[in-house]
């Protein structure tokens, strides 16, 4: 069975929220876990810390793509001038495709490919 808590841990430190904050994204986590432990080979490795932190990082993206702002970077104002860097989900991307490299021999493909008949 699915260790929760595992994937919780993981998703703390990745938002680096507390404990009753992350409480919030509990859906995201359980989804994340869900579908990824469907494509599992074997059943005995859900609780791997490779399968673990895929959950946790799958979850990550969903949430940094939840909470995306207005997408404004830069401001200004007569002298006043502000701009902010936003790629956080390029980072949550960067940090879900190696998760999904590293969990390459644990998860059956789900690719689309043709066959030649």
């Amino acid at each position: 069975m699915t260790d929760y808590t595992l994937i919780k841990q993981e998703l703390l430190r990745l938002l680096g929220c507390s404990e009753d904050e992350v409480e919030q994204y509990m859906p995201y986590m359980e989804n994340a876990a869900a579908s990824i432990m469907s494509t599992l080979k074997n059943h005995e490795d859900e609780n791997d810390s490779r399968i673990v932190n895929l959950c946790a990082v799958t979850a990550y993206y969903q949430i940094v793509l939840s909470r995306q702002d207005d997408g404004i970077v830069s401001f200004k104002a007569g002298d006043v001038s502000y701009t902010r860097e936003n790629n956080q989900a390029e980072n949550a991307y960067k940090l879900l495709k190696a998760a999904q490299k590293d969990c390459a021999a644990l998860v059956n493909d789900s690719g689309f490919a043709f066959k030649a008949v």
